[in-house]
């Protein structure tokens, strides 16, 4: 099976607040010692200035799809979800398996 690459942009409508932002950064730094699978994560504000709106980015590596898609119903995963969803978020989530890079 092959790692699964999982790329999810977010845009809000408004700004978020330091508070919101270290919110989002405790909850993803738990995730990988936590929900099994997860071989790395990164987030970050985007600085381009070409991202059609969406403000925050998120990129995962898993270990392959079955794990990928355990982590979907995982309660850590289902905070975060569940909070963007009330702060009114709009999601972008494109997942594939990992073919060649570095």
């Amino acid at each position: 099976m092959s790692r699964l690459q999982h790329v999810v942009l977010v845009k809000f409508p408004r700004s978020l607040t330091e508070a919101e932002v270290e919110f989002i950064d405790d909850l993803l730094g738990r995730w990988k010692s936590v929900i099994p699978g997860i071989e790395s994560y990164h987030w970050g504000l985007d600085v381009s200035g070409r991202s059609r709106g969406y403000q925050w980015g998120l990129v995962m590596e898993f270990e392959n799809a079955a794990v990928a898609a355990a982590y979907q119903p995982h309660p850590l995963h289902q905070e975060f979800a569940q909070w963007v969803a009330k702060e009114d978020g709009e999601v972008l989530a494109f997942d594939f398996p990992i073919a060649g890079g570095s």
